[in-house]
């Protein structure tokens, strides 16, 4: 990395030692402390602009560690117990709330190697290591005649471990639930050592139920390191259609209609918004110009997925909806994986920690809400995003079922200049990854296109307020502030309004299972006794935190880059000079600039995708970042003004939304 501004601000050291210990547990060749390692491995997929001034709390690891199987994990744990050093499981590196973004210098856990899958068709389970994608999982199964009911827009990516930490939702969750609903066994490594199984039967034993325990704990009370998942009959029909309201609202009655009569789609996506935005031509609107699109599937035997199509077009055609036919759904059903596939997989593969900063000025919730709550929270929310003329409320929807609400609020454009071409949200709201819609196609960086206002600042600011308090609204009505993503290090400053007094039930679990707090700390809002590691740049000497040896990085005519205390065997031949090489860094290498705010790269071409994209991305570690799709195209700079100011309409620096 150069300065294209990281939120992780402090580089450490792992002294010799322990680094030596690390690397007789595992092997050195799955013990990394290279500076682009780290960098990678200090940051998720939520984008730095979305974390708000929680981002700060963010820091580089001191090593990536790959386990190979159960029994790695467990000495793992018990090296850390001894010398008090954090550990942060890490699955796929796509979550979107940065669940597994470090607060603390710590040991990050890549599970990936804990990759194994075996099927067990009597049974409709497949047993699967935590590391496995869960394409992968699905694959294995279609060969037995099965499949995987977790879905996610990122399922080429995603691991078992990070679905079942963030308790993810896909596609198909309407039908088949979340991931923890999904899982029917779990192993897991806790805090002390010890190796804990559930037993692999649908029915837990009478008492506490473990599985549930881990499900959206974001590797808190221990790392999963397998897990026995339900699998269904592979589909021998799958049916779709299109449909169009007049509006969200008449819409949303028509989904919980559904829902009424026991009608339940495979695929529910609906979404509303201008007609533009959702492809269709004008002539179907509400008072305030918006059209609702509802994609809905009916997967499974052809006379059962028959029956529920056929009752789901008499229902929601009593609602006003006009037919659209089989070939709208069907297109988004086959594009469901696109982005993933075309932005977010080759950036994972090049492990390009630049374009996974570059963002758009945009944010989005996914949330549920009791059914009765949903219009009135979503007029109160409408409301209060036209109250602030710098955003524009995006589309909204529902996915999956009727309660599970979704919104998108980005940038507003300026009252007297039309939306570029490109820039219109295509799809569903409120995904949980990069959006379409957020910035101007074509745009150059050198240009300020249509909209004249500058983002500053301040309105980043604005706009973390305005989320917030978007949540709190959906809070008052009964509902949740995440129900896709798990809560992270996004949403820490609204732990205790989404938990009140239950809050402290989930600390004190915590302290139960893991007393010295070294499970992915933090993502609780616990406090510790430890010191917070570090100090401001400068501090003469190093900063000791329980054997770990903290080096600042001072500032300087490079920018920045200060030393770190590290080690590297010899790349091997032909990866010299490779920033993304693997093994362990170089003595002597320079530390990665951090929080120099420099330009970024350049952005790659968009693709046009659905926007609907809410599926976890999988492995509890948050956050997207790149170029919008169907935003700026291929070459277009990826910049800030000299005046450390946005200019809406192309990507930006996520580091003005995050500086203090």
């Amino acid at each position: 990395m150069d300065d294209e501004g990281s939120l992780v601000t402090e580089p450490v050291a792992l002294p010799e030692p322990l680094l030596k210990e690390l690397c007789d547990l595992v092997g050195t060749h799955h013990v990394s402390v290279d500076p682009h390692d780290l960098e990678w491995a200090a940051m998720d997929f939520t984008g730095g602009y979305r974390l708000g001034r929680t981002g700060r709390s963010a820091r580089r690891p001191l090593a990536v560690v790959r386990p190979g199987d159960v029994e790695d994990v467990r000495q793992l744990v018990l090296w850390a117990a001894r010398h008090r050093i954090p550990l942060v499981p890490r699955g796929g590196g796509t979550g979107v709330m940065g669940s597994a973004v470090p607060q603390h210098p710590a040991v990050v856990v890549d599970l990936t190697r804990l990759d194994d899958i075996v099927v067990h068709p009597d049974d409709l389970l497949a047993e699967a290591g935590a590391g496995a994608t869960l394409a992968a999982v699905d694959a294995a199964l279609r060969r037995h005649g099965l499949a995987l009911a977790h879905d996610p827009w990122s399922v080429g990516i995603a691991t078992v471990g990070g679905a079942i930490g963030t308790d993810g939702v896909g596609y198909l969750a309407g039908r088949w639930g979340s991931m923890g609903q999904q899982v029917v066994a779990i192993e897991a490594v806790l805090p002390d050592g010890q190796v804990v199984r559930t037993r692999p039967v649908p029915k837990p034993a009478a008492g506490p139920d473990l599985r549930a325990l881990f499900a959206g704990s974001q590797g808190t009370l221990g790392i999963v390191t397998r897990a026995w998942i339900r699998a269904v009959g592979a589909p021998e029909v799958m049916l779709f259609r299109s449909y169009r309201f007049r509006g969200f609202e008449p819409g949303f009655e028509a989904v919980r209609a559904l829902w009424r009569a026991g009608v339940i789609p495979d695929l529910l996506d609906f979404t509303d918004d201008v007609p533009a935005a959702v492809e269709l031509e004008p002539g179907y609107e509400d008072d305030l110009g918006r059209t609702g699109l509802l994609h809905l599937g009916f997967f499974g035997v052809a006379e059962e997925a028959r029956g529920r199509a056929a009752a789901a077009d008499r229902i929601v055609k009593q609602f006003g909806a006009r037919d659209l036919g089989d070939e709208p759904a069907r297109a988004f059903w086959e594009r469901r994986h696109e982005i993933a596939e075309q932005f977010a997989l080759p950036i994972l593969q090049a492990r390009d920690a630049r374009r996974r900063w570059q963002q758009g000025a945009f944010d989005y919730i996914n949330l549920a809400l009791p059914a009765s709550q949903v219009i009135p929270y979503r007029r109160e929310a409408l409301a209060r995003i036209a109250a602030d003329p710098r955003f524009r409320a995006g589309e909204t929807g529902l996915w999956g079922r009727p309660e599970v609400f979704s919104l998108l609020v980005s940038a507003a454009y300026p009252a007297t200049a039309a939306a570029p071409a490109g820039t219109a949200a295509r799809g569903s709201g409120g995904a949980g990854g990069p959006e379409e819609g957020c910035t101007a196609a074509g745009v150059a960086a050198d240009e300020a296109g249509p909209w004249a206002a500058e983002w500053t600042p301040e309105d980043a600011a604005a706009m973390e307020a305005l989320m917030h308090d978007l949540l709190r609204m959906a809070q008052a009505r009964g509902g949740n502030m995440e129900c896709l993503h798990g809560t992270g290090l996004k949403l820490l400053p609204l732990l205790q309004d989404e938990f009140g007094p239950a809050l402290k039930v989930i600390r004190e679990i915590k302290r139960a299972l893991d007393p010295l707090d070294l499970m992915n700390p933090g993502k609780w809002g616990e406090t510790t006794a430890s010191p917070e590691p570090g100090a401001a740049p400068g501090t003469d000497g190093p900063e000791r935190r329980d054997g770990v040896v903290i080096v600042h990085s001072r500032p300087g005519g490079d920018g920045g880059q200060g030393a770190v205390a590290t080690r590297r065997e010899d790349a091997p031949a032909g990866d010299a000079g490779d920033p993304g090489r693997r093994g362990v860094a170089s003595q002597g290498d320079p530390a990665i600039a951090t929080g120099t705010g420099g330009a970024g790269g350049r952005s790659g071409p968009g693709a046009r995708v659905p926007q609907h994209h809410r599926g976890t991305l999988g492995d509890g570690s948050g956050g997207a970042a790149g170029p919008a799709p169907g935003s700026a195209g291929a070459g277009a700079a990826v910049g800030v003004p000299g005046d450390g100011r946005w200019r809406p309409g192309r990507p930006f620096h996520p580091g003005w939304f995050t500086r203090a």
